[in-house]
Formats: C-alpha cells, structure tokens, sequence
C-alpha cells in the first residue's frame, strides 16, 4: 500500500491490498446508493459562484499550500498532531449525518472559532425518529443550514455520545443547535438531497479554497468530509478524507485514487455560525 507524506494511506478500491482498510470488519456504513434505474444522473446546473480552476492550475495551488502551511491538512494535522480526535458513528449507519458534523467542525478550526467537539448522532436520529437508517450528505447539510448540530455531552441542551433516544430533542437542545449551523455552503437548490452533486474540478475549488465538503460514495455505500484535494504523485490527484470510524487510516485521515475517488454526491460547507462558542 502507498501512503501520502508516508503516513496517511492512499486507497484505490481496484488494489486488493486497500480493501481490507475500505471495507475493515465491525463498521457501518450508511450512505443509500442512489438508484439511477429510477433517479437517472443529469447535468450540474450550479452552484455558480464556485469559480473552478482549470487542472492545469492545480500543481501551483497545491505547491503554494505547502509552502504556506495554511490548508485545512496542515490546520488539522499542526505539529504533526489532530487538532481534534475524530468523531466516531460506532456502528450505527450514521456516516451521512457525521461528514457534514465534521465538515462544521473543520469550518470553525479554519475560522480561528473555539473547538466545540459536535454529536451528528443527534441530527441523524431527530431525522430518523430514532431509527438507524441511511441516508446522504445533502439530508444533514440541510439540516445543518436549517436547525445547526447539537454538541457532544450530558449537560443541558447537549446530546449524549451515540445516543438515538429522542428524549433528548428538547427546546433547549434545539436552542443550543442553533449557535452551531452553516451560514453558507455550496448546495443546489433544484436539486433533491440524494441527488447534490459537486464534480471533481468543483470539488478540487473547494479543497484549494479550505472549504470542507461531506461526500457520498456509492461504490463504498459511505459518506466521509473532504479535507483538501491532493497531490498523489505529478499527474494523479485525489481527495484527503477524514472518516468517521475510530482508529481509521490516519488520525482517521485517508486518500481516495482511482477512478471512483470523485463523490457521487457532495455539498460543501463554507461558513458557520460565527457567534457559536
């Protein structure tokens, strides 16, 4: 196996030797394939100011980033340590609701915005009705917009870690959700939310941009957030992934190679609730 900066492992679903790290024992997934015999793909009408780099761009975007130091890789991995410590769905098939949780979270790191560790558990659930069902990225970015992320904890108005009980959806939860949305994000309003699309050059913008996005990936039935859009080597680039099983990759860190490395569907998340502390 190949590893990016020698510590982060690049995967390509075609390698045998990348499976086992893909598709580890224990885990869940969650992100629902969208059925394209019913629901056929069509052409990307926005969103229209995402201004997209031609590739040929790419290798002097990337090369200022390393030699500033200022994208959300270096951000998230100063001094050779996570900023934080991933979020983990534990067994639950809640990855959709944990890309835009961790999405939100990197937003804020970006912004210089106080560490508040979010609980996806509690979008996905109050979504669900407490059920553990699939869904996408584009459901829990609406939610985000609409209604924020609850933080992690026992306290009032926070949602205990991997909990599903609806008891805890209260008027002080929702009150305290609200500090924690997406101001603005990339998501096309036409569109149904299992079927939010970014291409890969608007998804490539985005990582030279420090712009997070929450990704669905039909071919792994996952939803993990874009950290940055990498070099792998001269002439082959991929997504940095952060992923929302413990003890994954690197600090939860990965790369996708290949041809299925682009998003089915992706969202991006662009600012959060400044005020939030």
């Amino acid at each position: 196996m190949d590893f990016y900066k020698g510590t982060i492992p690049i995967l390509d679903e075609s390698v045998a030797a990348c499976r086992d790290v893909l598709y580890p024992v224990g885990v869940s997934y969650g992100a629902v394939p969208r059925d394209y015999a019913t629901d056929p793909p069509s052409m990307f009408a926005g969103p229209d100011g995402l201004k997209t780099p031609d590739p040929s761009e790419w290798d002097a975007l990337y090369d200022e980033q390393e030699a500033n130091e200022d994208s959300l890789e270096h951000l998230f991995l100063r001094n050779g340590k996570p900023a934080f410590i991933n979020l983990d769905q534990n067994g639950d098939g809640y990855c959709w609701a944990y890309s835009t949780g961790q999405a939100l979270m990197l937003a804020r790191l970006r912004d210089n915005l106080p560490l508040v560790r979010l609980n996806p558990h509690a979008t996905a659930a109050i979504i669900k009705g407490g059920r553990d069902e699939g869904g996408w990225c584009g459901t829990s970015a609406k939610w985000a917009a609409e209604n924020g992320y609850a933080v992690e904890g026992t306290g009032p108005g926070e949602w205990p870690l991997h909990s599903r009980n609806l008891r805890y959806d209260t008027p002080a939860l929702r009150a305290a959700m609200a500090l924690h949305k997406t101001t603005e994000d990339w998501r096309d309003m036409t569109r149904p939310e299992y079927g939010q699309v970014l291409t890969a050059r608007q998804l490539a913008a985005c990582g030279f941009s420090n712009i997070p996005a929450p990704s669905d990936f039909n071919w792994w039935g996952h939803s993990v957030c874009q950290v940055r859009w990498v070099r792998i080597e001269r002439g082959s680039w991929g997504p940095l992934i952060l992923n929302s099983w413990l003890n994954w990759g690197r600090f939860g860190l990965g790369v996708l190679r290949g041809s299925q490395a682009t998003a089915n569907n992706a969202v991006a998340v662009r600012t959060s609730t400044p005020s939030a502390a």
